[in-house]
């Protein structure tokens, strides 16, 4: 979202160049701070000459462009080529020094490189510097200028996104909390510090270059030990191994002297002030608590707007309320099937695909879900069993086959103990277990968050599904999850802790089939088997590498049990 404000920002200002150029250089220390971000925050290592390769970079792309008629693009990628080399060479000598002394280390590379471009007159210009840097007519406005940043800004902020949520970012995050351990499991902790220096090194080529061209002069002391402990700062104050924490950070950063231009306050108070206030108050940075209130308050309007709103089944009155429903086939053998949590009767949409002409399928709305009534009163399982049951004779089901899967497996447990004579048997998938679960109230906090933000809930469900790969199809569970009544978020996660069916269960006799999948990151075997152990007349099927959906990410193996006669 932040981005998109971004690019809007210079056609709404466009005859403020001021406002525009200090955007710009927000855009240019954003990517510098990533890198930075990357080596410190991330990886662990300790970096006070990150502005060094800032040098480089700019150094770089305006020799060749002034001196070789290189086109400037190709000029900013060949600074960070260089300084991505820069930060091999540094990286090697790196892996032997930790904490203090590689500080000390990269504080000395920082101070040398400031010192050889001052002294190289000839070719840098010494310590005058080099004036006049050109850049090309079709970048020559501010607001071209700066949205070319801000692509290079974007490119990066993805490239980062992505390696943090892939292994590399994994195995940089292990070796910042213990090298050791990182190595034990099998990550090659030289590799991958001497990777996060290279590109870290790199994007602060690509800032010292877009930061050359821009401001159209450079100078040795433009790139010395004061830039890098701003960087150090801009890190600090926006968030050490915060994605975003670059950009808010920046924002602080070149903001703030503008702010207290009028004024004779030194900027080192200032910025001194900000960063032990940060520290002793907000030690993960602001972007943290920009975080938080998004998916407080920010998210509510994008919940609002993605809730699901179109009905896509029917609905039918019963003694617990008006339950919306999917039917499905027209078959002999009637096949009910009851959900689990944060979904609705739709999640059963890939398995009806593939479900033989011989059944006819019944797939209810849960009430407090999707487009079904709210269940009066406190969440219980046996409350939504009743609801079942009314659903159930609502429809005047006999003789069928019955489905529960994860939440939706304690009720239909719930309700077979009741209503055995009307089940022909029961399939119990990824269910909850025969005798509650353990779900600390700490995650209550984390539930309610749930409310207004369906990325989480996306997240979450696709994480308990890691077999299938439709994508659009969590974004409709997750719209439909929204429609959830509030008090069930909470609810739900209650309800599941306080029930125990193991003495019922014992005067089931239908045939229980309990299916496991040993992916499963929610239910362990050992609960599924205990589940499985209860009933007189049951099996336990384990599938391999299937997660807590088996019935979407393995649905023939369900059809197989439904056809299957004991």
């Amino acid at each position: 979202m932040i981005w998109v404000v971004l690019a809007i920002i210079p056609f709404l200002l466009m005859k403020n160049a001021f406002i525009i150029t200090i955007l710009t250089l927000v855009g240019v220390y954003t990517i510098a701070s990533m890198g930075l971000n990357i080596i410190m925050g991330y990886s662990g290592q300790i970096s006070i000459g990150h502005a060094a390769f800032m040098s480089i970079g700019a150094y770089t792309s305006t020799l060749l462009v002034m001196h070789y008629n290189v086109p400037v693009i190709f000029g900013i990628f060949a600074g960070g080529a260089v300084a991505f080399l820069f930060g091999l060479v540094i990286g090697f000598p790196a892996l032997r020094l930790s904490g203090f002394y590689l500080a000390i280390a990269t504080m000395g590379f920082v101070v040398a490189i400031e010192q050889l471009m001052g002294s190289l007159e000839s070719v840098t210009g010494g310590h005058a510097g080099i004036r006049s840097i050109p850049f090309e007519h079709m970048w020559n406005s501010d607001v071209e200028k700066y949205l070319l940043v801000l692509a290079f800004a974007f490119i990066c902020y993805v490239l980062m996104n992505r390696m943090m949520h892939a292994k590399t970012g994994r195995a940089w995050m292990a070796i910042r909390e213990n090298e050791i351990a990182a190595s034990v499991v099998g990550i090659n902790t030289a590799k991958y510090k001497i990777l996060a220096f290279a590109i870290g090194s790199m994007m602060a080529g690509i800032a010292g270059a877009l930061y050359a061209h821009v401001i159209g002069y450079i100078a040795p002391s433009d790139f010395g030990l004061s830039k890098s402990l701003d960087l150090l700062a801009i890190s600090v104050i926006g968030g050490m191994a915060s994605v975003d924490g670059p950009l808010y950070g920046s924002l602080i950063y070149v903001a703030m002297p503008f702010l207290f231009s009028r004024t004779h306050i030194s900027m080192s108070i200032v910025f001194g002030i900000i960063l032990i206030f940060v520290v002793m108050f907000m030690p993960l940075g602001i972007s943290y608590y920009f975080y938080l209130f998004r998916i407080k308050y920010l998210n509510r309007i994008v919940s609002f707007f993605k809730k699901s709103r179109r009905p896509y089944g029917q609905f039918i009155d019963t003694s617990m309320g008006k339950i919306h429903y999917i039917k499905h086939g027209n078959g002999k053998i009637p096949v009910v099937l009851i959900h689990g949590n944060f979904v609705s009767a739709r999640f059963f949409e890939p398995f009806l695909k593939r479900l033989p002409d011989k059944y006819t399928a019944y797939c209810p709305d849960l009430p407090n879900f999707g487009f079904s009534d709210e269940l009066p009163g406190d969440v219980t399982l046996d409350g939504y069993a009743k609801a079942v049951e009314a659903f159930v004779d609502a429809l005047g089901l006999n003789n069928f086959i019955l489905v529960g899967h994860s939440l939706g497996g304690g009720v239909v447990i719930s309700y077979a103990i009741k209503n055995q004579s009307k089940i022909k048997k029961l399939i119990l998938i990824d269910s909850a277990p025969i005798n509650s679960m353990n779900i600390s109230t700490e995650s209550h906090t984390v539930l309610n968050i749930y409310r207004y933000n369906p990325q989480m809930i996306k997240s979450s469900l696709m994480f308990n599904a890691p077999m299938y790969p439709d994508e659009q199809f969590f974004d409709r569970m997750a719209a439909d999850a929204l429609r959830m009544a509030p008090k069930a978020f909470v609810g739900n996660s209650v309800a599941l802790s306080n029930y125990d069916y193991r003495e019922q269960a014992k005067n089931l006799n239908i045939p229980v089939y309990v299916v496991y999948g040993d992916k499963d990151a929610i239910i362990t075997s050992e609960e599924m088997k205990r589940t499985a152990e209860s009933f007189p007349n049951s099996r336990f099927i384990l599938l391999k590498d299937i997660g807590h959906s088996s019935i979407i990410e393995s649905p023939d193996d369900i059809i197989k049990l439904l056809e299957e006669e004991k």
